[in-house]
């Protein structure tokens, strides 16, 4: 205890160099703490932003292609298979072994339907599950509900919508075969450059009803968290409790962009490893300096009874000081850095990264000690004796 009481007096009394060896650790903690916290707000930020991308799984049924060959004449192919998913087997979606990571099923039954003699593209779907799966679908009214209601409601795209002069509250009339229903416009979708702009978008169960297709759907859009989801994995875990369909992942687009991400954040990472090697050697040259500048008093104290264990501990405590101090600076400093470069960089706001006080303070404290095996090694090497004799 009287060893490390004189550590931290010549540590204070040696005030230039302790901050030239902290600075040197301050700087690396800072960078490392910023990387971190930056891309680790870039990465939750892309996985939120991509969750407003729509589905990333497709469920259809499963078709098989049958080739059509007379002598050697390809007469092209010939498609069979069920066309549609029993609405009954939508919840066997849910006993995936990774289905905390389903967000969104939003089921959908397509079918053609006519329109004041025109034929036009029917779509069912489950509003509210539509809803979380579209949320940037700008609506000019409201949206249809899923309650059974007298009458039935209907959005319009605005291909639809313009020619016919259709808008929120407007009547009109679809007919499939002997099957008519009178809608009502709750609300034109406004143009979003896709399929849906020429589509009458309906409540499932009306859908189904108008297209003879009770207790049927075309196709199942899956938004699953892509935080932590292996959706390649997820899709062949659907195929095993839906047979016959396909689950094709639409993942790669959010793959190619993570890709982006992770390298960047490599680069940034392997240039906060270099600056804490560089400290790592400023803090041992620091530290040698220190040793030579006190060579006396070690060999003074190794000449009454100081041991090599106590010699080397004085200097592995100073090296965990100067570690420690320069770690919790550099959080503090990195985490600010974090708020200044993040909403410039990747355009997010990151929040403090507690957990990673410790772990930076320990490498830096680690850093500190490491940095100390030179020094150690130099002190070991004075000679009592001859200190004594130059005294």
């Amino acid at each position: 205890m009287h060893l490390h009481s004189f550590v931290l007096k010549d540590v204070f009394r040696r005030k230039t160099k302790l901050v030239v060896a902290v600075l040197g650790v301050v700087v690396a903690a800072a960078a490392i703490v910023a990387v971190i916290t930056t891309f680790s707000a870039a990465t939750e930020g892309f996985h939120e932003a991509t969750n407003k991308f729509g589905a990333n799984i497709i469920v259809r049924p499963e078709i098989e292609s049958i080739p059509l060959v007379d002598g050697y004449t390809s007469m092209g192919s010939l498609y069979a298979g069920n066309n549609y998913i029993e609405e009954s087997d939508i919840p066997k979606i849910y006993t995936i072994k990774d289905n905390a990571s389903l967000s969104v099923v939003a089921p959908r039954l397509y079918g053609i339907a006519e329109l004041q003699g025109s034929s036009v593209v029917v779509m069912g779907v489950d509003p509210e599950q539509e809803m979380n799966l579209k949320p940037w679908w700008n609506i000019q009214g409201h949206w249809i509900s899923s309650e059974n209601t007298e009458q039935p409601e209907a959005l319009v795209g605005s291909d639809i919508a313009i020619p016919l002069g259709l808008k929120e509250g407007s009547m009109i009339t679809l007919s499939k075969d002997n099957i008519s229903i009178d809608v009502q416009i709750a609300g034109v979708i406004e143009s979003t450059g896709d399929n849906e702009d020429s589509y009458i978008v309906l409540p499932l169960a009306t859908s189904q009803n108008l297209l003879s297709q009770e207790g049927k759907v075309s196709s199942l859009e899956v938004r699953a968290l892509c935080t932590a989801c292996p959706v390649e994995e997820m899709s062949r875990q659907i195929e095993g409790v839906l047979p016959g369909m396909e689950a094709r992942a639409m993942s790669q687009i959010v793959q190619n962009e993570m890709a982006i991400v992770n390298h960047t954040k490599s680069s940034a990472m392997a240039v906060s490893i270099i600056t804490l090697l560089v400290s790592t050697l400023t803090v041992a040259s620091t530290m040698l300096a220190s040793v030579n500048e006190k060579m006396k008093e070690i060999g003074i104290m190794r000449a009454i009874g100081a041991s090599d264990t106590q010699v080397v501990s004085m200097l592995f405590f100073e090296g965990a000081i100067i570690g420690i101090v320069g770690g919790c600076i550099g959080f503090l400093i990195g985490t600010l850095v974090s708020f200044v470069t993040a909403p410039m960089l990747v355009s997010v706001i990151p929040d403090p990264m507690w957990n990673l006080l410790l772990q930076v303070v320990g490498i830096c404290m680690l850093t500190g000690m490491i940095a100390s095996l030179v020094p150690a090694k130099r002190a070991l090497g004075i000679d009592p004796a001859e200190v004594l004799r130059s005294v």
